[in-house]
């Protein structure tokens, strides 16, 4: 085993690869109030890759339209529930008292700055339509546009899903400007004209 100075992801076991400890650790995270399905998953590890770039080397995200895939994470979850760390009850993905263990030894690991990066992604995601998200996705995500095509019900309500993710505390000022595609000042114009400021 390597000092307590190397990178938390180099001394964990050598069993689990980063984006499984990244999953169970997500799951260890959500298991009492959030349920996460396959799909949501998928976007928040994306979304976490963006953060840690070694988790980036271990993915090959295909985007069409709406959807985000990858076969690793398929893969990945296939092999967990084959080895009893995960189950999926009513589509969504839980952890079993074995993946709790494991979650927990694993946890306790991560850096305060590896948990941020998780709980952050697991906030956006918290109490936010499908909708809201891909908000998020296709005017913040860098390249997200280019690679999904244009999605007129997005491109649409764009302003309508800025200030509900604004007023539901997911993002900041900034972000929901960008997502409005106004300037902060004419943004926050149109809160007052609301009476949501």
């Amino acid at each position: 085993m390597k000092t307590n100075t190397t990178n938390i992801f180099e001394t964990l076991k050598e069993e689990f690869t980063l984006l499984e400890k990244i999953i169970l650790v997500l799951l260890y995270l959500s298991r009492n109030n959030r349920k996460i399905d396959k799909l949501r998953l998928t976007k928040m590890i994306f979304l976490i890759s963006y953060d840690i770039k070694e988790l980036r080397e271990e993915l090959d995200f295909k985007i069409y339209k709406t959807e985000i895939y990858d076969q690793n994470i398929n893969d990945i979850l296939d092999g967990l529930k084959q080895d009893g760390f995960i189950k999926i009850k009513n589509k969504y993905i839980m952890l079993t008292e074995k993946g709790i263990e494991e979650a927990e030894k694993i946890f306790k690991e991560f850096s305060k700055k590896e948990i941020d990066i998780l709980e952050e992604v697991l906030d956006l995601f918290d109490g936010t339509t499908d909708d809201e998200i891909l908000a998020v996705f296709y005017f913040k995500v860098p390249g997200f546009s280019e690679l999904s095509g244009p999605l007129p019900k997005i491109i649409k309500n764009r302003k309508k899903l800025a200030i509900s993710l604004y007023r539901k505390g997911k993002i900041s000022i900034g972000a929901a400007s960008e997502i409005a595609g106004m300037n902060i000042k004419d943004f926050m114009e149109m809160l007052k004209k609301k009476n949501l400021i």
